[in-house]
């Protein structure tokens, strides 16, 4: 029964995703994350699918309300949630949610973040906060 726990944990950790921060996505400090924990809890939609996981905020895109959390218990698992766009469930609107299954799906979305935020400081004014 141990190598079977020892699999499961193995495969478990295999499957974690990696951030790779970039100038775009900043990661949430320690200190605010009972703040930005209570932000979703005020947020989310009463019967927002994601209510249902004890949700933990590890990242935050820069001059967005696009977040990473994963949820504490049970699993592994890494969401991206999108508090300036929305989707339907089930004939009901929330905020935009998406489990991050591999590790090439969150690379791609990161990276095109950066490249949105590399384009905005070329735009002229930028710099100046215009």
């Amino acid at each position: 029964m141990a190598r079977a726990e020892l699999r499961i944990q193995q495969r478990r950790r295999s499957m974690q995703l990696t951030i790779t921060y970039n100038d775009a996505w900043e990661p949430i400090p320690l200190e605010w994350v009972d703040d930005a924990i209570e932000f979703f809890n005020c947020k989310l939609q009463p019967t927002h699918p994601l209510r249902s996981f004890q949700l933990f905020p590890l990242a935050k895109c820069w001059r967005k309300d696009k977040y990473l959390v994963e949820e504490e218990q049970p699993g592994d698992n890494l969401w991206v949630l999108d508090l300036d766009r929305k989707k339907r469930v089930r004939g009901k609107t929330f905020y935009y949610f998406k489990r991050l299954e591999t590790q090439e799906e969150l690379d791609a979305m990161l990276q095109s973040d950066s490249e949105a935020w590399v384009q905005y400081m070329k735009d002229a004014g930028a710099w100046e906060g215009e």
